[in-house]
């Protein structure tokens, strides 16, 4: 995992920095799709990271995805990265022929009866989106339907980072024409969409970090840098421990896919990010004083991405309730034995 990281770091970090460099955030903010981001986004051949070499992708998988994830978490790039990722794996997986155009993936949860809309919020990119990719249970099986974003209704919304998070109705006969997913359940999905997002929080906590130090380092107060104060060195401290945890979180979860163990730990990542992406938010404005809110100063575009992420996919309370349910249905009483298989030690 460590080579697969190093060679993804290498060939992504170009691409991210170009696009830090850029007015991609000012473009999505102002309701316009960063279509240069996107074209040098695909042009390196990003889209398929995830899908195996038979099915004409890079053969990294979700593990090589996630380092991906994280080096455009790290550099805030305004792209539907981890959604156009997933959405292409699952279109693969369906046997539905891939493309470049923008496919979003959208999870239904819940029964779906003989209504006739049915509404769905929130959801990324859809505006953007030529296509939704969505998923469902009907008889026992994970069924697909892709549905073409003219034949939908689209109300557009944004979550606190300016990403479109939109609202969505579809009718309930568009999903009549369905492909069918062999072995992979509807748990599986939202749990990869968790990590994916977890993912790309570990690496905004990372660069929220080195932006609190540095400016810790650099800033002076009554006569001397303020991170020569006690009190700010033990909560940069916190910050460090915490950053340091959700990124170990999330390389534990990467390393257990496909294993017994995967969804708890995915769980794990999603809680850890969630429980970090707060502190960290809060130790980095406090550092950082009110130049850290202005538009023109970089931290606030990782804290709100940090705010709105922790509660995509699932927050921390949603995770720790479902992984503590799953404690309590466990078939053993060595509580402690289970725990730690998960971790493999």
């Amino acid at each position: 995992m460590n080579e697969l990281a190093q060679l993804i770091e290498e060939s992504a970090t170009r691409l991210f920095e170009d696009f830090s460099n850029g007015n991609g955030h000012e473009l999505m903010e102002a309701g316009q799709f960063p279509d240069t981001l996107w074209a040098d986004f695909l042009a390196d051949g990003w889209l398929t990271t995830l899908l195996s070499e038979d099915d004409g992708g890079a053969g990294l998988g979700l593990a090589g995805g996630c380092v991906l994830m994280r080096l455009a978490g790290y550099h805030k790039v305004p792209l539907p990265v981890v959604e156009s990722l997933i959405a292409v794996y699952l279109a693969a997986k369906s046997g539905a022929e891939c493309t470049d155009e923008l496919i979003i993936p959208v999870v239904i949860t819940d029964p779906i009866n003989d209504q006739s809309d049915i509404n769905l919020y929130g959801v990324p990119w859809a505006r953007h989106a030529a296509s939704l990719l969505v998923v469902f249970t009907r008889n026992n099986a994970t069924r697909v339907s892709i549905i073409s974003s003219q034949d939908i209704t689209i109300k557009s919304a944004q979550n606190m980072a300016g990403e479109p998070r939109d609202d969505v109705t579809i009718n309930v006969s568009q999903l009549d024409n369905f492909s069918e997913l062999q072995g992979i359940t509807i748990e599986q999905i939202e749990s990869w969409l968790a990590l994916s997002r977890a993912a790309q929080m570990a690496g905004a906590l990372q660069k929220v970090l080195e932006m609190t130090v540095d400016y810790a380092n650099e800033r002076s107060q009554f006569g001397r840098q303020i991170g020569k104060f006690q009190a700010v060195q033990q909560q940069m401290a916190v910050l460090a421990e915490m950053t340091s945890a959700s990124i170990c979180a999330v390389d534990a979860a990467i390393d257990h896919l496909n294993t017994e163990q995967e969804w708890e730990l995915i769980a794990c990542a999603k809680i850890t990010t969630g429980e970090s992406a707060g502190y960290a938010c809060k130790t980095a404005h406090a550092v950082h004083a009110a130049i850290g809110f202005t538009q023109e100063h970089p931290l606030q575009l990782s804290t709100r991405r940090l705010w709105s992420w922790r509660d995509e996919y699932g927050n921390e309370a949603k995770w720790s309730a479902q992984l503590g349910q799953r404690c309590f249905e466990l078939k053993t009483d060595n509580l402690w034995n289970w725990l730690t298989t998960q971790t493999g030690e």
